[in-house]
């Protein structure tokens, strides 16, 4: 063993945990953030009624997942209503809805009584250029404006890049160090497309922790 390593105590039960401390490493203090009730509802002919999306939260809950993010209220008056009343059930978990990075979207989540909000924005070239026309300038620019107003509403935010294995690595950086800045309390990357190996999320998520504040969380999303 070198002699800078340590084995990671309680780990015998679980055959996934590493064997040595990684001095970047926060392994050991995770938590779940459950996306039924917003990713769910993205394929064709997916429909949850709100007491099936009710039963679900309560479900969710009882497993013991620490968030449940719902689908945009600013998607639909169902998808806002539903919000609501999901917000209202007194859950033990958390309470989140993944918004655009804009402030219409913004200020009609966080009157919804969640608590929190997952604000996301394309980042890639592909994104910026078909998906919303905005250069990283203008993205931080938004991005301080509705992080600030989330804030100011005493809610949790996450701000996270959308395509971020697609996007450029020191665009990305000045983000999140932008963002960090504002004292977001997560960021996230996403693999929107698929795209990320093993190693490339390793390493972004290792690039990532060593330039956030230590108590800012890393938040991730993969797709197969």
């Amino acid at each position: 063993m070198p002699p800078h390593a340590s084995p990671i105590p309680n780990v015998a039960s679980s055959p996934y945990a590493p064997k040595y401390t990684d001095s970047l490493s926060r392994l050991t203090n995770w938590s779940i953030i459950e996306s039924t009730l917003r990713e769910g509802e993205q394929f064709a002919n997916a429909f949850f009624d709100t007491a099936k999306k009710i039963e679900i939260a309560k479900a969710l809950d009882d497993f013991g997942v620490e968030y449940i993010e719902l689908t945009s209220p600013a998607a639909s008056e169902q998808s806002r209503l539903d919000c609501i009343a999901i917000a209202n059930l007194g859950l033990k978990a958390k309470i989140l809805t993944h918004v655009r990075c804009h402030m219409d979207d913004a200020r009609i989540a966080c009157e919804t009584g969640v608590d929190g909000l997952d604000v996301v924005i394309g980042t890639s070239s592909y994104l910026r250029e078909f998906s919303h026309g905005k250069d990283m300038d203008r993205i931080i620019k938004d991005a301080t404006e509705v992080i600030n107003y989330v804030k100011s509403k005493g809610l949790e935010v996450r701000f996270s890049s959308e395509d971020s294995f697609r996007s450029d690595l020191v665009d990305l950086l000045n983000l999140y160090k932008a963002v960090d800045q504002l004292g977001v309390n997560r960021v996230g990357i996403a693999d929107t497309v698929g795209c990320a190996n093993p190693r490339q999320v390793y390493d972004l998520v290792k690039t990532l922790r060593s330039i956030l504040k230590p108590t800012t969380d890393i938040e991730c999303h993969f797709h197969n």
